[in-house]
């Protein structure tokens, strides 16, 4: 019987090359797929801080309530008679100063306040630069047949990177019987 030439020369060193070529494939596919994604991601990253800045923003504004409402009913007065148009000059101005005092614990912007104590360590526990505030605190009254609900209207903001959210919330309370 004659031997035959040794066919599988080449063989082994053929395969190896096709497993390379194809994991260079993956390889590449891998990474342009992931380098289109990397701005999604951040910015997901960034929304949902700023949610959670917003939501800061959110609790302070129910808490402070919570603790003074009779502050805050002050101002709901104040307003309510400068709508009626019933209140003179000296009442707007005192309007407007209790509406500035009562809003700046809100902005984390004004140091000193308790918001600034919060972004202080939202920042420190995630490592970014954050903000956040109250855009409007409200009451607002509901009259139906023989009952009135009452809501406090809040709309925050948060900001993280170059994302900002808002958040609105109406809080059912009860004012009076």
């Amino acid at each position: 019987m004659k031997k035959l030439p040794n066919s599988r020369k080449g063989v082994a060193l053929a395969v190896v090359m096709v497993f390379c070529i194809a994991i260079l494939g993956l390889v590449t596919v891998l990474v342009f797929n992931t380098r289109s994604h990397r701005g999604s991601h951040t910015y997901q990253q960034d929304a949902s801080r700023s949610l959670m800045a917003a939501t800061a923003a959110m609790q302070l504004a129910i808490y402070k309530y919570r603790v003074l409402p009779s502050e805050y009913y002050k101002i709901h007065a104040l307003e309510m008679q400068k709508n009626k148009g019933t209140a003179d000059a000296a009442a707007i101005n005192a309007l407007n100063i209790l509406k500035t005092a009562w809003m700046a614990d809100f902005q984390s912007d004004n140091a000193g306040s308790p918001a600034a104590r919060i972004k202080a360590e939202i920042d420190q526990s995630t490592g970014g630069n954050h903000s956040f505030g109250v855009e409007e605190f409200s009451l607002v009254s509901k009259t139906a047949q023989g009952y009135t609900r009452d809501y406090l209207k809040i709309r925050t903001w948060g900001a993280a990177g170059d994302t900002r959210k808002v958040l609105e919330e109406l809080i059912e309370v009860r004012i009076s019987d």
